[in-house]
Parts: structure tokens; C-alpha cells; sequence
């Protein structure tokens, strides 16, 4: 079993994500939002018993303990790093730099090849459920009061309303996914609803 299991996405010539996170055993996972995520800063928040033994039993069959990172044969620029570090309970500590722009077409169907590896850092974040914190499903919602009405993206209803300044009693209504690819809660639209609008 782990001591310590960290992973961090560093910036490329672009609008990759970049964050860095670290998991302990009693599940508690520490994340610090750097650029490009939808969560930015740090927070904590926690995992499953089940979760940590599923991260246990990856880098078991994966055999990270004694994987050797080798440059591929053709490399691409500009591109970030993906660095995996776990520290094992008995103290041995491995860290492996992953540069993404390498790639080893040659040996894509052995166990650690640079597909291999990318395919375990993506399944380490799959369980811990990095996904909301990096890139979160937004969903348009209508809110509308005797007054007001607004369109606003949010990953749920109450977000949405809190973007919002109404002090009286409202609807809100779920329209659908919001599409626009953006990171963050908006409000699309606001109008004062005056004559036909109006109750």
C-alpha cells in the first residue's frame, strides 16, 4: 500500500490544465488548482476506502514501484508533464516525469510503455474523480422573479442562484447542457421583465 501518492499536470504552450494533487491512505486528497481547471486554489476533500484500495490495486498491476521512465521515439513540443510520485509504506519513493509530447508507437502493447502510462496516471485520476475539479459539466438554467429574469451556466442550482441578486421569490428551470466548453459558472443574460414580462 501507498504512504503518499501525488500527481501533477504542469502548463504547455496553450490552455492545458494545471494542478497537482496528493492522496494519503485514510483517503483525505489535498488539490491545488494552478491554471486552466474549474477549481482554482486549494481545497481537501475525500475518497472512498474502497477508492484507495482500487489505487492500491492499480499501482500493483501496473508495477509502478519499479517502473523506469524512457524517452519515445518521436516527440512533440510545447507539451506539459504528467509527474506521478508515490511514496510506499515501507519508504521506497518513485517519481516518474512523463513528458506528453513523447510517444513510443513501437511498444504501444506492452505493460510500460508510454501508452501504458498514460492510460494509469488518466485511471489514477478516474478513481480519485478529479474530473468536477478540472473540467466541470455546466448546465444553463432560467431563473425568473415578478422583476427579473436571468440565464446563467452553473454545475447546479444552487450555484446558479447564487450568481444571481434576487430577493424575492423566484423559478428556477433547468434548460440543458451549457456547450460553450468554459470552466466556470457565468450568467449568460439578465433582463428586467417590465409589461408583457410582467405577472
Amino acid at each position: 500500500m501507498f504512504k503518499k501518492l501525488s500527481l501533477k499536470r504542469t502548463e504547455c504552450y496553450g490552455t492545458c490544465p494545471i494542478y497537482q494533487l496528493e492522496v494519503t491512505p485514510d483517503g483525505m486528497v489535498y488539490w491545488n488548482g494552478e491554471g486552466h481547471v474549474s477549481f482554482m486554489g486549494e481545497t481537501t476533500f475525500q475518497i472512498s476506502d474502497k477508492k484507495v484500495q482500487q489505487l492500491g490495486a492499480l499501482l500493483e498491476s501496473f508495477d509502478y514501484r519499479i517502473f523506469t521512465y524512457k524517452e519515445g521515439d518521436l516527440m512533440a513540443t510545447d507539451m506539459p508533464y504528467c509527474i506521478t510520485r508515490v511514496e510506499f509504506e515501507d519508504g521506497y519513493i518513485n517519481e516518474v516525469e512523463h513528458y506528453l509530447g513523447d510517444r513510443d508507437d513501437q511498444a504501444n502493447k506492452l505493460k510500460h510503455s508510454l501508452t501504458s502510462l498514460e492510460k494509469f496516471e488518466k485511471r489514477v485520476e478516474r478513481i480519485i474523480g478529479t474530473k468536477k475539479y478540472v473540467e466541470q459539466t455546466l448546465y444553463i438554467y432560467h431563473i425568473h422573479s415578478k422583476n427579473m429574469a436571468y440565464i446563467v451556466a452553473a454545475p447546479n442550482q444552487n450555484e446558479a442562484l447564487n450568481l444571481v441578486e434576487i430577493d424575492e421569490e423566484c423559478d428556477v428551470m433547468k434548460i440543458g447542457k451549457d456547450t460553450t466548453g468554459s470552466l466556470y459558472s457565468y450568467v449568460v443574460m439578465e433582463k428586467e421583465r417590465k409589461g408583457e414580462f410582467s405577472e
